[in-house]
């Protein structure tokens, strides 16, 4: 994936220098930036040197940007109304990093090697055995190193009350499948971020996902493995979806987390029992079952809690494993 240059413009440095540190360290989305605090040697840069998206200091001169075709936010403490070229610095970073992403321009990038992104599934046919949390938490520490996507299928995630931004944006992504238009027209506007993760908000109404069938899913998938730009797609297949061997037979690798209770380990050799006689070894060689730790996780918590916990450094371990 081809690197993202931001050239930033600001006269407070303390700002400047945190703003850039959060986008180049803790993103992973490839960005670069180059800083200035005074706009003349800024304005000097930007009319020689190659620039994916220019961010200057609201009220600084714009004729260079518009010129050379680079496209340009502005910082802004203002929240009165909306403009397209407005970047407000009181936003939360994740729906700073969500505009950023839509104002680059898209056809600065290279083009997407659908090789190089994988899609890696998550489905149990035990329930409650951690497999949304662990889908969470995979992406995490996959995202720190490579831009990775999640998107969660289940009927009722209760994402909503650990994960911020808004809802529905899966809804709207799975309309775009079923009538063939093309998803990744939207699917910037749809993304919001949870740290470094980019994820899809789930539905917001568990219908949109049974009206899915397998034409829709191949058509969906297909079109994020070659456009989308991440090198990596978690798939939280959850209850919303009445075939989930229809998704899992496109993924890269199924990891499936199981329970120690005889009654789960006997749902989970019935089931590979069942994908043996039907799907074969070939996909049975793509599954990767495991426990997480038997830890109680308080009543209420956090994404950034759970990765310093004893599930978010199983997880850990088992991103580290991936190629």
């Amino acid at each position: 994936m081809a690197e993202i240059w931001l050239v930033l413009y600001h006269d407070d440095p303390v700002f400047l220098q945190r703003f850039s540190a959060y986008l180049e360290h803790r993103t992973g989305l490839g960005i670069r930036c180059r800083t200035f605090t005074e706009e003349a040697p800024f304005q000097e840069y930007i009319c020689e040197a190659s620039a994916s998206l220019i961010i200057g200091r609201e009220g600084f001169d714009t004729r260079t940007a518009e010129e050379r075709g680079i496209p340009w936010l502005a910082f802004s403490e203002r929240n009165d109304g909306r403009e397209d070229h407005r970047l407000p610095v009181w936003r939360s970073m994740d729906r700073q990093i969500r505009q950023i992403r839509q104002s680059w321009k898209m056809t600065e990038q290279v083009t997407p090697d659908p090789s190089s992104c994988r899609l890696i599934g998550f489905y149990s046919p035990v329930h409650g055995a951690g497999q949304s949390v662990s889908a969470l938490l995979m992406g995490l520490n996959l995202a720190e190193t490579a831009p990775v996507l999640l998107l969660n299928l289940e009927r009722f995630s209760g994402l909503k009350q650990i994960l911020p931004g808004g809802g529905g944006g899966l809804s709207d992504l799975l309309y775009f499948a079923r009538v063939q238009k093309d998803p990744m027209e939207h699917l910037a506007e749809l993304t919001e971020y949870c740290g470094p993760l980019a994820l899809i908000p789930p539905v917001r109404d568990p219908e949109d996902l049974r009206e899915m069938d397998s034409r829709n899913w191949e058509f969906l998938l297909e079109q994020l493995r070659r456009e989308s730009g991440f090198r990596c797609i978690l798939i939280d297949i959850g209850d919303g979806v009445t075939q989930p061997e229809e998704i899992l037979k496109y993924c890269d690798r199924v990891y499936v987390p199981l329970r120690e209770d005889r009654l789960a380990i006997a749902k989970w050799e019935e089931w590979r029992e069942h994908l043996e006689e039907t799907r074969g070894e070939a996909f049975l060689s793509r599954l990767r079952p495991y426990r997480l730790p038997p830890e109680s996780l308080p009543e209420w918590v956090d994404y950034r809690e759970l990765r310093h916990m004893a599930w978010g450094r199983c997880l850990k371990a088992l991103a580290e494993a991936e190629p």
